[in-house]
């Protein structure tokens, strides 16, 4: 990971980071976050090694260990996204060192420069996707869901601009998806990124051994009729994002599960637009690293930690924060995306 944040992030950027931030000194056995609780800085991994875990039952300082974060990894990063704490414990394994950069600073940086806040978004977006990879090749440890309930994701709309919504319409093509219609095949390069219009389909892994060629050159029907679904997408989500900064071959396979329209976006067409359109990139990646978040957050469900969901039929406890809860900032940016979603639809001819 250490290699993503060198790659990615401008000696400006670095020297910001180093002015800004606050070394601290992690001895081993530190807990730097507990379980669901919101974090109060972003860190920055420089040296040591920590661990992700899951508490074996509430409120238990235990937790069984699934991850193991290097140097270069971003941790509290749900605190810039809007979106819950996360619900895993992060442990130091050795002695390790964290940078500290604390909100209110980063927040004014990346709303001020959209150079250093494209670099960030980018480096979290690659660093998910790199978890998120090695987590997939990892299939027996992921729980299979069914007849899972998904909701319009319509919140990456608010955090576009008409413009870019404009330019994405004009950049992308309608494909219409028949059910058991593959989307994305695992082993396969990426040719687009696609935005989900209407319908469902489903996210599926390998079980057992992967090998990559046998994969990309036997039938891909086949192949994925055999596979663990693992995740549904649904109206307003985006399909590819895992692969689509790796430029590695697909670690999932995506299917229609019924039929389903998508706006599909040539990855050549969208690099460029990335290059030479810093506001649109600034956006875009955080609009992608927002949703690896969401996807990161699932997969952690998968692993077997319960979620924590408000119940109408309970009294809401005020001191906790549950993962379907939207603070009101999100919620305006939910309000937003709708809106734009119905206008692009409408653009696009489709309601």
């Amino acid at each position: 990971m250490a290699d993503i944040l060198l790659k990615e992030l401008s000696n400006t950027d670095i020297d910001w980071l180093i002015a800004t931030g606050r070394q601290q000194q992690l001895p081993a056995d530190t807990v730097l976050l507990q379980a669901r609780q919101k974090p109060e800085t972003i860190y920055l991994l420089l040296n040591g090694a920590l661990t992700l875990g899951i508490p074996l039952q509430d409120g238990d300082v235990d937790a069984q260990e699934f991850v193991q974060l290097s140097r270069g990894e971003i941790i509290g990063e749900t605190l810039l996204l809007n979106l819950p704490p996360s619900a895993t414990t992060v442990k130091a394994i050795q002695d390790s060192i964290v940078l500290s950069i604390p909100q209110p600073q980063l927040e004014e940086k990346l709303q001020q420069d959209l150079g250093f806040s494209t670099h960030f978004y980018r480096s979290i977006a690659l660093i998910l996707s790199a978890r998120l990879r090695q987590m997939f090749t990892m299939p027996s440890q992921l729980q299979a869901v069914s007849n899972q309930a998904v909701k319009e994701a319509l919140l990456i709309f608010g955090e576009l601009r008409d413009g870019d919504v404009d330019w994405l319409m004009m950049a992308g093509h309608l494909e219409k998806l028949a059910p058991g219609q593959l989307l994305v095949q695992v082993g396969r390069p990426l040719d687009a990124l696609y935005i989900i219009l209407d319908g469902l389909l489903s996210t599926g892994v390998c079980e057992g051994e992967v090998n990559p060629l046998t994969l990309c050159f036997e039938c891909a029907y086949e192949t994925a009729s055999s596979q663990k679904i693992i995740d549904y997408l649904s109206r307003g989500e985006m399909s590819g994002t895992i692969d689509f900064l790796e430029f590695s071959p697909a670690v999932v396979t995506v299917r229609a599960v019924q039929e389903s329209l998508v706006l599909s976006i040539p990855r050549s067409q969208l690099s460029m637009k990335l290059q030479q359109d810093m506001g649109f990139a600034s956006r875009f990646y955080r609009v992608l690293a927002t949703q690896l978040a969401e996807t990161w957050q699932k997969a952690i469900g998968l692993l077997g930690c319960p979620q924590q969901m408000y119940h109408p039929q309970k009294e809401m406890d005020k001191n906790m924060e549950y993962d379907d809860e939207l603070d009101l900032e999100a919620l305006g940016l939910v309000s937003q995306g709708a809106a734009r979603f119905s206008w692009m639809l409408k653009q696009l001819g489709v309601v």
